[in-house]
């Protein structure tokens, strides 16, 4: 809607608009990356919040449990974030890039080859 506020008035027309424009194939676009870039932000969330749990309860003996809960929670989000970054920059590029990619396969390398780590 705000790329063409005219075009999609809502989020129902702007399905239909897609849906008749595009086909059916549109509204799954960019699917896979953002399944297995959620899939790896949340291994990495819960398995670092516990790696990093056992890692400030050892340094931070004497604290509140409240803090060091919030220490590891903040510092596996972070890991987990950078994680869903290249997944995230595929499927914005194959949903508003036609000619990209068609998906996470071949969208992730060309992504790599072009712009390297910093894409």
């Amino acid at each position: 809607m705000n790329v063409n506020p005219i075009k999609y008035t809502g989020i129902s027309s702007g399905l239909c608009t897609l849906w008749k424009e595009e086909g059916p194939y549109a509204l799954w676009r960019g699917w896979s990356s953002k399944l297995f870039g959620y899939g790896v932000q949340g291994g990495c969330k819960f398995g670092l919040y516990e790696y990093f749990k056992k890692i400030y309860a050892d340094l931070l003996v004497d604290q509140n449990r409240s803090i060091i809960f919030s220490l590891s929670s903040a510092s596996a989000q972070v890991f987990a974030d950078v994680a869903l970054c290249p997944f995230e920059a595929v499927k914005v590029r194959v949903q508003t890039q036609p000619n990209f990619a068609k998906g996470l396969l071949d969208g992730l390398p060309k992504l790599y080859a072009t712009e390297g780590l910093h894409g």
